[in-house]
């Protein structure tokens, strides 16, 4: 069964769709067979499988739990008018460009507010996504997507806003953050400008945990020109790496950082990364260590530059 509705007036215009009904699985508990067969060009032989059911042998009884299976889609979209309007002034010029005439407006409707509504229901999963762009004092764009099922895997929930203030100059500011049972995310990110400055920062930060890796992931990057133009970056990473199956084991951690500064009379850069890693592979143990560091300043007389990388390892009964 599906509906569609459709709508216009002075304030808005609107469409919605929607859709539900029903699959039949039952073909999947038919058992099938399948004979003995044998591979082309090769000695090799297939065993024949007997009374194999998909349903039954495949984890689709668990996982569905009935062969009837109904689902239920809808969808809106919106658009609240804007009743203010921006003013164009038209002039009517003749031939050294004079005014002949008073100047005709052109009136264009000032943007409204778009909004994006959807809906997917079954007996697995819900998902549900929402979608606005929104014209006030600032000009602000949000989603929102998530889930609900009976499997951790397909749970999630991922949310983003953007918004662009006009005050004081332009500050474009953006936030994004994803849920789920396996793996975590947030964004962070600002960009103002100004006549006499522009900054900016951005940060990312990510948490992975799945039966074998725990894993943690950060990145800072900043930057200015309010006295001089610098850029600073850090980069963190710690994991944790357990295998059982492989018989291996790794447990680290990785930094790294860098500053730039910059003017019209010198050039400065400054790096440097730090990392180790201990674990085991079929019981036999092993570890290592790296630095690293770097500089470089350059101006209209002279150049100097620096350079250093220490690193050490060791591998039981191996080497050292």
């Amino acid at each position: 069964r599906q509906s569609f509705s459709a709508g216009n007036n002075e304030n808005s215009t609107e469409a919605h769709v929607g859709i539900n009904g029903e699959a039949n699985l039952d073909f999947l508990n038919i058992p099938l067979t399948i004979p003995e067969m044998t591979v082309p060009y090769t000695m090799l032989t297939t065993p024949q499988v007997k009374d194999f059911s998909l349903w039954e042998k495949t984890g689709l009884k668990d996982f569905l739990k009935t062969t009837k299976q109904s689902f239920d889609l809808s969808v809106k979209a919106q658009y609240k008018k804007n009743k203010d309007k921006h003013i164009i002034p038209i002039p009517f010029y003749a031939k050294d460009f004079q005014v002949l005439s008073t100047p005709n407006d052109i009136f264009i409707p000032a943007m409204g507010n778009v909004t994006y509504d959807f809906s997917f229901k079954s007996g697995i999963i819900t998902l549900n996504t929402n979608v606005g762009l929104y014209n006030q004092s600032d000009i602000v764009a949000h989603f929102l997507t998530s889930s609900s099922s009976v499997t951790d895997a397909l749970q999630f929930k991922l949310e983003g806003t953007s918004s662009l203030t006009r005050k004081r100059g332009l500050k474009l500011a953006t936030a994004l953050s994803l849920t789920n049972k396996f793996v975590e995310g947030n964004h962070d990110s600002t960009i103002s400008l100004t006549r006499k400055n522009m900054e900016a920062s951005v940060t990312t930060s990510a948490k992975v945990q799945i039966p074998i890796l725990r894993m943690n992931f950060k990145q800072e990057l900043n930057g200015n020109t309010k006295s001089k133009p610098t850029v600073s970056s850090s980069i963190e990473l710690t994991y944790n790496l357990n295998s059982p199956e492989l018989y291996s084991t790794a447990t680290g951690t990785v930094n790294h950082k860098l500053n730039l500064e910059s003017l019209t009379s010198y050039f400065s850069i400054e790096s440097s990364t730090k990392g180790d890693i201990k674990g085991s592979v079929l019981s036999r143990e092993y570890s290592g260590t790296i630095a690293s560091e770097a500089s470089t300043y350059l101006n209209s007389k002279s150049t100097r530059s620096s350079v250093k990388l220490q690193g050490a390892s060791k591998v039981d009964g191996i080497w050292n």
